[in-house]
C-alpha cells in the first residue's frame, strides 16, 4: 500500500513525520525495519533531529537514511548478481560527460564493479521491476518475484520525506515495492520539485487509479510563512494547492537597489547572522561556493582510486579533491598539480595536465565579492529574513511579464516558490543593477510595488 501526502512549504512535515514514525515504531512488534529516508544528510539529521527532541532517542528498529544510502546498501550492493547479473561493491561521483557519452561511462565503471551515483535510482529500478526488457523470461521474471518476497519479509514500512526530489525512476522502484505489499508513505511538495519538476504530478496522476494508492487530502496550511508573503506566492501554487498562514508574523516585502548606499552593508549583515541570502546561480559578483561541487576529471579520479591506499575509495577522492583545492587557492595551479602527482604516485600525460589547469581555472573567484546560496539549496531551510538577488531570468518569472503558459510550473517557476516561502518575517529582493543592466528600473520598481513590495527600511 501506497499513502501519498502533499503538504506546501511551512507545514511542519519534518514535525508531523518525525511524529507518525515514533508511533509506528511503538506499534510495531515484528522484527522487521522500518526506515525513513530523504535526500540530503542535512535532511537526515533534521528528522534525527526532531525524533530525539520528541521521544528522547532514535528507535532500534528505525533507520534514517539518504534514499541513496538505502538503494545502495538494502537494494544494489546485495541484490543486483541476483536478478540483473551484475556486481556492484563501489559508487563512484566523478563528473559525467556529455549525454551522448554517460552510458558508455556507466558500462565501464560497471566492469570495475563501481556505480556511477547518477546511475542508482535507474539500476534499482532495474532490480525490482519485472516489466523492463532485461526480465524477458520467465526464469528472470521469477527471480524478481522471489527478491521482492524477500524485501517483504525485511521491511516493514517505508517513509520518504521530500518526495518531490525524486526521478521517475527512483518513483517507479518505490511504486514497485508498494504494489507487492511493502507500505510506503511518501511525503512531499510538488511545488518544490526543482530538479525534476514534472515527475512528482506525473506519478501522483499515474498511481492515484490504483487500488494500492491513497492520496491523502492536502496540507495547505503553513506554520512558518505569513500572510503578507502568501500574498505573492500562492501566484505560484497550483489552483488546489493555494496556503493559508497559521503564522501571527506580520510578514514585510521589501526590495533595496545597488545603487543605495546601505546595499553592500545590509546584504553583508544578512550574510553575517546566518539569515538566507540566494540567487538562481552564480553571477557577477556573487557565486554559490560552485566550486565546492566540482570534481576530478573521471580518467583522473579513476587513478586516484586504483592508487597504492587501503581506504574507502569515494572518500579518499573526496579528500584528495580537498586538499587539491586548498593548493590551488594557497599555491596557484603549477604546484598544485605537482603535489597531486607526487602525493599519489599519478602519472599525467598532455590531456590529464590539459584537464587539471581546466579544473584549476574554474575554481577560480578572482572577481567574487559575495560567497551566497542558491536557490536550489535552501529548500528545506529557514530564517527570519530571505534575501533574493534578482537575475532577468527570476524578475521575469517573479512579475511573469512576457512569460508563456508552457513556463507556468516549470523548473524556474519552482525555483521562485521555493525562494518565496523560506522567510519567517522579512522577503527583500536584492535589485542589482550591473546584473539588469538594460532594464528599465522604474518599471521594475512599479511591478515590484504592484507585488507588494516598498524600499528597504
Amino acid at each position: 500500500m501506497i499513502e501519498i501526502q502533499i503538504a506546501g512549504a511551512g507545514a511542519g512535515k519534518t514535525y508531523g513525520l518525525a511524529k507518525t514514525l515514533i508511533d509506528h515504531t511503538k506499534a510495531c512488534t515484528s522484527h522487521k525495519k522500518t526506515f525513513a529516508l530523504t535526500y540530503t544528510n542535512t535532511a537526515t539529521a533534521k528528522i534525527e533531529q526532531e525524533i530525539i527532541k520528541q521521544h528522547g532517542f532514535i528507535p532500534s528498529n528505525l533507520y534514517i537514511q539518504t534514499v541513496h544510502s538505502f538503494l545502495l546498501n538494502e537494494i544494489i550492493y546485495p541484490f543486483s548478481s541476483f536478478t540483473l547479473g551484475d556486481v556492484y561493491n563501489d559508487t563512484s561521483i566523478m563528473s559525467l560527460p556529455p549525454p551522448k557519452y554517460k552510458n558508455s561511462l556507466f558500462a565501464r565503471l560497471r566492469k570495475m564493479n563501481v556505480i556511477h551515483a547518477d546511475n542508482v535510482y535507474n539500476i534499482a529500478k532495474q532490480i525490482v521491476d519485472e516489466t523492463i526488457s532485461k526480465h524477458s523470461n520467465k526464469a528472470k521474471k521469477a527471480k524478481v518475484r522471489r527478491l521482492l518476497a524477500i524485501l517483504k519479509s525485511c521491511f516493514d514500512k517505508i517513509f520518504i520525506d521530500e518526495v518531490q526530489d525524486l526521478d521517475k525512476d527512483a518513483l517507479r522502484f518505490f511504486e514497485v515495492l508498494g504494489s507487492n505489499d511493502i507500505d510506503m508513505y511518501m511525503i512531499g511538495d510538488p511545488k518544490q520539485a526543482i530538479k525534476f519538476p514534472q515527475d512528482l504530478d506525473t506519478f501522483v496522476k499515474t498511481v492515484a487509479p490504483k487500488e494500492y494508492a491513497t492520496i491523502l487530502p492536502i496540507n495547505n496550511q503553513t506554520r512558518r510563512v505569513p500572510t503578507e508573503i502568501l500574498a505573492v506566492s500562492n501566484s505560484f501554487c497550483y489552483e488546489e494547492q493555494q496556503q493559508e498562514s497559521l503564522s501571527e508574523v506580520i510578514g514585510e516585502l521589501m526590495f533595496i537597489e545597488s545603487t543605495d548606499e546601505r546595499y553592500d552593508k545590509v546584504l553583508e549583515g544578512y550574510i553575517a547572522t546566518k539569515q538566507l541570502v540566494c540567487i538562481e546561480k552564480k553571477n557577477g559578483r556573487y557565486t554559490t561556493s560552485s566550486k565546492h561541487k566540482q570534481s576530478f576529471p573521471r580518467d583522473i579520479e579513476e587513478m586516484i582510486r586504483e592508487s597504492n591506499h587501503k581506504k574507502d575509495k569515494m572518500l579518499f577522492v573526496k579528500a584528495a579533491f580537498i586538499d587539491f583545492m586548498s593548493n590551488v587557492t594557497e599555491v596557484g595551479a603549477r604546484v598544485a598539480i605537482s603535489r597531486l602527482r607526487s602525493r599519489h604516485s599519478l602519472t599525467f600525460d598532455k590531456s590529464h595536465l590539459a584537464q587539471l589547469y581546466e579544473l584549476c581555472d574554474k575554481l577560480k573567484n578572482d572577481d567574487v565579492q559575495y560567497t551566497v546560496q542558491s536557490i536550489e539549496s535552501i529548500k528545506g531551510l529557514e530564517a527570519e529574513t530571505c534575501l533574493l538577488i534578482l537575475s532577468p531570468n527570476t524578475l521575469k518569472y517573479l512579475t511573469k511579464e512576457k512569460l508563456s503558459q508552457a513556463s507556468h510550473f516549470n523548473k524556474e517557476w519552482k525555483k521562485i516558490y521555493v525562494a518565496l516561502t523560506r522567510a519567517k518575517k522579512r522577503l527583500v529582493l536584492a535589485l542589482d543593477h550591473e546584473l539588469l543592466a538594460g532594464y528599465d528600473m522604474d518599471a521594475v520598481r512599479d511591478s515590484l510595488g504592484a507585488l507588494g513590495f516598498v524600499n528597504h527600511d
